[in-house]
């Protein structure tokens, strides 16, 4: 009779090393710094002390000036406005005992900072992408300072009214689409996103060009020709190293999907890039998935757009519809109060209890401008600084 091994003397092994789920790098990175002309404006002015940042918006000069007659009298006034901002904190933690972690298969305290450390770079994507499609507002943002706190500034658009989102539509009518026709836009919120159909408003290259198109013609009053309307023009972001002006736009997957299907990006994709050197399935996003390009406007795909902002139901035939933005300059900002630092916990049961923290001050928002000589702007006043916002068919795979 052979011989077996008893279940207690069976040799089992663990990994030292954790596998932990996937967390994906944020595609904002790049388009983030503390030059006025990035995206997304990151602002370090809270870091030394403050409670509020005002960021001063000033239009350009748009009027016709006088010639030769009497300038005196006849001076053109600076349209400005100061944007309010505030920061609130993120903070988290991981806490064991000795007895617990003489015993783990692995090393609790490195990997808990590995994750800390995870964990702050997803919480800021996700502010982020929340922001994206925010409604400006004049006021701190609700639970600041509360738990788990809000660095979003202004109002989500999960926790916006009715009345919200109407508000911001009409404040933004020269630079909100809906679909692929101008002619889809109501200031009832409800009502234009409802025109959204899975046929005909897929996002496609002729879509981004629409979008780019309304950035182009922002400030002018499109009833008179040559004349500026005093509203906030959004400049084209220009790549560095270059004087190449282009948009940028993110998108959510399904967006995304519809895009690469599209047969004018397809082929533009297959025909008109130039041929790679090497291995064209490093490059060509036919094959990476990659951003693509096309008329000026750069699209990358931001998963998270479909994950926390889709907006379920809300289209023709009760379709999803799915939020997409081309961005100029200035677009939004990254107010630091204090930058990601480790924490740990001082006083834990006689050095029994370990925990080790991490936490950051930050607020993210929309940079938007109210109306010359308004200083308590409210929602309906303030309109995007640097941002076309689309929506476009949304639908999910079969």
């Amino acid at each position: 009779m052979l011989t077996g091994n008893h279940v207690n003397n069976e040799l089992i092994k663990f990994r030292r090393r954790v596998t932990s789920d996937f967390l994906r790098k944020s595609r904002f990175d790049p388009f983030m710094g503390s030059a006025p002309t990035s995206v997304i404006i990151r602002m370090a002015d809270l870091e030394s002390d403050g409670k509020q940042l005002n960021v001063p918006l000033v239009t350009q000069l748009s009027g016709a000036g006088v010639g030769a007659g009497t300038l005196r009298g006849n001076e053109e006034q600076l349209d400005s406005y100061g944007m309010p901002l505030w920061a609130d904190w993120a903070r988290n933690a991981v806490a064991n005992n000795r007895a617990a972690n003489k015993e783990s298969s692995f090393n609790v305290r490195s990997t808990a900072r590995e994750l800390l450390s995870g964990w702050a770079r997803r919480i800021v994507r996700d502010d982020l992408v929340d922001m994206l499609l925010s409604i400006p507002s004049s006021t701190i943002q609700a639970n600041r300072f509360q738990s788990p706190g809000n660095r979003v500034n202004g109002i989500k658009w999960s926790a916006a009214t009715a009345a919200n989102k109407n508000s911001w539509t009409t404040a933004n009518f020269d630079r909100v689409v809906f679909g692929s026709a101008l002619g889809n836009y109501s200031t009832t919120f409800a009502t234009a996103v409802a025109n959204v159909d899975s046929t005909n408003d897929k996002m496609t290259a002729a879509v981004g060009s629409l979008l780019k198109r309304q950035a182009k013609q922002s400030g002018v009053d499109p009833n008179n020709p040559g004349v500026y309307n005093g509203r906030p023009k959004i400049t084209p972001y220009q790549i560095p190293e270059t004087d190449q002006e282009i948009y940028i736009c993110f998108l959510g997957s399904r967006a995304f999907r519809d895009l690469q299907q599209d047969p004018t990006m397809y082929q533009a994709n297959r025909d008109a890039r130039s041929r790679e050197s090497g291995d064209p399935t490093k490059k060509n996003p036919i094959f990476t998935g990659g951003g693509m390009v096309y008329d000026g406007v750069l699209y990358l795909e931001i998963p998270e757009i479909t994950q926390r902002l889709l907006l379920k139901g809300v289209g023709a035939a009760s379709i999803d519809v799915e939020p997409v933005f081309l961005c100029g300059q200035a677009a939004f900002a990254y107010v630091m109060g204090q930058m990601p630092r480790p924490t740990q916990l001082e006083d834990g049961d006689y050095d029994f209890v370990t925990g080790m923290g991490i936490e950051a001050q930050y607020g993210v928002g929309k940079i938007a401008k109210a109306p010359l000589n308004v200083s308590g702007a409210t929602v309906g006043d303030l309109v995007d600084w640097g941002c076309v916002t689309g929506f476009v068919s949304g639908v999910g795979d079969a």
